[in-house]
């Protein structure tokens, strides 16, 4: 077996989002590489539906597969549900002490029916069911070993609770490791089923990746709001920034954690801020303020569904928009988008250094799918990071200190206050070179020109763009995000059948690298863009900006925005069928050819 794909169900309260946490870190401690996909509800309790996918393998899995080899099941909504994504031979764990409906399945499916509530109050309290159906699915699976693992993990998770907790929920998974040991009559595919381990890793979420690097990178403040997803990033900082003499700040509100951090930047200290889409929104005018005083900042949006409340904890792409073309006037930003949670970490010590080294906001664009997905990471070594910190000046008695200096890459030397000699006001008003405020147009237009000329000078150091798949392909995939691991599974599915298709990257969006993208687009005949939202706003950014470099291209978009992220059957289906009509019209122009 390479992989094992387990999927927990049921409602918010019955601990899904624990038990498949725990399963998790135990896999990855034991060696194995862990993806995983969470959904939840936005109310904190009711009937909403709680979902954890895991995808446990010997590789590195690049996304988590829809259909499932063991489905644990809680409640009676959500395992008729998890049937349809269960494999020909999938194994199904449920509570028969509230799922009384009978449960019809395929030939090949094993149902393993089990009092998990009878048993949990048994031996613990009925709270404690998850951990009994944990235990369940440990033994099916026991040739990974995870039962001792699984324990400490157990104590890891609960280990500022008191000692009757932890022992509680230890018992109910030993219960049910107990009940499936000697209660089960064994047909099913686990029960021989074996999987390398590879050694050491990390496992961490998308939003632990960008708190780690953040600290990496030198950030000593945060400040921050409380809003789903991108919470985990504040309360993560919160517990380690202090560790390293920084500061966590909760603030009142998404403009005061802007301006804070603004404020913090100000006087010499990276700093950072991380929100998603309606704190994006009421940021913007701050961002301005740091592209026109030229202040250093990090602003991480965790992407989530719809305009205004939207759906919290579902995800979208469509904030892209609002961080390429949000705030007023011209405000020189970048903005950057990792492609999966080590991407994460390394995207954000980029972001650092970027804000750092030209003096501009940076606008870090993840998602509900990949900030609190949690993936394996191979180990870092921090030492070989390259940390850029901000240009400083050379002051001195009787020398004037031009702050805004229009220089030849756009960088003028920044002092700290308290620098003796070094004083100058950091001004939203437009400003000559002196930071002394004027409406004069030809200073807008130099100082404008200056401010832009920096990203110039930065577009050097982009990260470049990733290229997957067949370079000689003729269909070729444009995409940003989080969507990379279901594109490249689907590249997968497509060379295994003999199909030619490349995927390209970018990773910075803004300013948009518009040679590679002109490069890719000059051998290829047919481009998807896949992107979840409505508007196909990335699309319409290429055609706007790189189209007339091609104009034999077939641009087709392929949108998503139902809250849900992109599967690899998804994809490839897409591009099987665009192949298909590729196909189609080769064969009918050299048929017209022909008979010419």
């Amino acid at each position: 077996m390479k992989d094992l794909r387990v999927k927990i169900s049921g409602t918010s309260g019955q601990g899904i989002i624990s038990s498949g946490d725990i399963l998790t870190y135990a896999c990855a401690r034991k060696g194995y590489y862990v993806t995983t996909y969470r959904a939840f509800p936005s109310e904190i309790r009711g009937d909403g539906k709680c979902y954890y996918n895991l995808r446990i393998s010997e590789e590195k899995a690049l996304t988590v597969s829809p259909e499932t080899d063991i489905l644990i099941a809680l409640d009676d909504m959500t395992v008729f549900e998890g049937l349809n994504q269960l494999a020909s031979d999938g194994v199904v764990i449920y509570d028969t002490d509230v799922i009384k409906d009978e449960i019809n399945v395929s030939e090949g499916v094993i149902l393993y029916g089990i009092p998990i509530t009878t048993i949990a109050t048994e031996v613990s309290v009925a709270q404690a069911r998850n951990m009994v159906a944990l235990g369940v699915a440990v033994e099916l699976a026991k040739n990974l070993n995870l039962e001792e693992q699984i324990v400490k993990d157990i104590e890891r998770r609960y280990k500022a609770k008191p000692q009757t907790v932890i022992d509680s929920n230890i018992k109910a998974f030993k219960a049910g490791v107990e009940f499936a040991r000697e209660k089960l009559t064994r047909k099913d595919k686990l029960l021989t089923a074996q999987m390398k381990t590879s050694g050491q890793k990390l496992i961490m979420s998308g939003n632990e990746a960008i708190g780690l690097a953040a600290i990496a990178a030198g950030c000593r403040f945060f400040a921050g709001y409380p809003i789903t997803p991108a919470t985990e990033i504040m309360e993560w900082l919160a517990k380690e920034l202090p560790k390293f003499g920084g500061k966590m700040m909760q603030c009142e509100d998404e403009i005061a954690a802007i301006n804070y951090a603004l404020g913090a930047s100000f006087a010499g200290v990276k700093s950072m801020t991380a929100t998603s889409g309606p704190g994006f929104s009421l940021m913007q005018e701050a961002i301005g303020l740091a592209s026109m005083a030229e202040l250093p900042v990090v602003i991480v949006d965790v992407q989530r569904c719809g305009p205004s409340t939207g759906v919290p904890t579902k995800t979208e792409q469509s904030d892209l928009g609002a961080a390429l073309y949000g705030s007023h006037g011209d405000a020189a930003k970048i903005v950057l988008a990792p492609i999966n949670v080590e991407d994460c970490f390394y995207q954000t010590i980029n972001a650092f250094n970027f804000a750092e080294e030209y003096q501009v906001p940076v606008i870090l664009l993840s998602d509900a799918s990949l900030g609190p997905r949690r993936e394996c990471v191979d180990l870092i070594d921090i030492q070989k990071l390259v940390i850029k910190n901000r240009l400083k000046p050379q002051l001195s008695e009787g020398c004037e200190y031009n702050r805004y200096e229009d220089t030849e890459t756009g960088i003028s030397p920044i002092s700290t206050p308290g620098d003796k000699f070094g004083a100058y006001v950091a001004t939203g008003l437009e400003h000559t070179e002196y930071n002394a405020p004027t409406p004069k147009p030809e200073v807008h237009k130099q100082m404008t020109e200056k401010r832009f000329r920096k990203l110039e000078t930065a577009a050097g150091e982009f990260s470049k763009a990733h290229s997957f798949g067949d370079s000689d392909a003729k269909i070729g995939i444009i995409s940003w995000g989080s969507t990379c691991g279901a594109v490249l599974e689907a590249i997968k599915m497509a060379q295994a059948d003999g199909k030619k298709v490349e995927a390209l990257y970018p990773r910075t969006l803004y300013p948009l690298p518009t040679e590679w993208i002109k490069n890719f687009i000059r051998e290829k005949d047919v481009i998807i863009v896949i992107e979840n939202n409505y508007n196909a706003q990335f699309k319409s950014t290429i055609v706007e900006r790189c189209l007339h470099l091609h104009q034999g291209v077939q641009m087709i978009e392929m949108l998503k925005y139902d809250g849900t992220p992109f599967t690899p059957e998804e994809i490839y289906d897409k591009f099987c069928q665009v192949q298909k009509n590729y196909d189609e019209t080769q064969r009918l122009a050299t048929n017209k050819i022909s008979r010419f």
